[in-house]
């Protein structure tokens, strides 16, 4: 009976449509990879099913690290392959990684429009913090403007704003060596505003609610993110 039992089991998975079993393994792989991998293993369906895009699209990166101690090729090509499917984590690490230690700036920045435009948070924010450090009216322009917005829906001043807390802990696992955030000019030069442009490298949590103009809240976020480079 129990054998009998099992045999319905296995030919009911087994028969689901491949669009819906792909969405149970999706929503697995998006909980855990570990338990993608585990349910690769069970048969050549599970496995050719797991392979698709949309899978590798949305699997965590949880357990995978940030900056690996040791090359896996295993691993990166797994990692490859998830930003060929555009996940939107894989695609933020990379940018974050690539661009602040100066390699392949064009790709990384790619990396970040494409994770921005996916709607990952800590993506979008980099960006902005990126395009202010970059230089240049229409960039400063954007990443003042796109600051300004989070400013005004006070998302900015939380505590436990996660962008910028993310943006930090990884920024402390990699040595920053490109040239553009080694000396950042403070954007706001008014003398009204000196107590506020003065005081770089600031922590996280001594970023003020009120400013008294939009780049004056710009410096202090990026005074923020200065806190956390290593060579601080």
């Amino acid at each position: 009976m129990a054998n009998e039992q099992k045999g319905r089991s296995t030919t009911c998975i087994l028969s689901l449509p491949t669009e819906v079993l792909s969405e149970v393994l999706a929503r697995v792989a998006s909980c855990s990879s570990t338990d993608l991998f585990r349910a690769k293993l069970c048969c050549k369906l599970f496995y050719e099913v797991s392979e698709a895009d949309n899978i590798y699209h949305r699997v965590s990166m949880d357990k995978f690290e940030i900056v690996p101690w040791s090359k896996n090729d295993q691993v990166s090509r797994f990692l490859k392959k998830c930003r060929e499917s555009k996940n939107p984590e894989a695609l933020y690490r990379k940018g974050v990684v690539d661009y602040f230690t100066d390699k392949h700036e064009d790709s990384a920045l790619e990396c970040l429009e494409e994770a921005a435009i996916s709607g990952h948070a800590d993506a979008a924010y980099a960006l902005e913090i990126i395009y202010i450090f970059l230089g240049g009216d229409e960039l400063k322009r954007k990443g003042m403007r796109l600051l300004s917005g989070l400013k005004k829906s006070r998302i900015l001043y939380a505590k436990q704003f996660h962008p910028r807390h993310n943006l930090r802990a990884l920024l402390r696992m990699i040595w920053v060596k490109n040239p553009l955030f080694l000396k950042p000019t403070p954007i706001c030069c008014a003398m009204t505003h000196e107590r506020k442009t003065s005081s770089w490298p600031m922590d996280a949590d001594d970023v003020e609610e009120e400013s008294t103009c939009e780049a004056c809240a710009c410096d202090e976020e990026i005074g923020a993110i200065c806190a956390a480079l290593p060579y601080r």
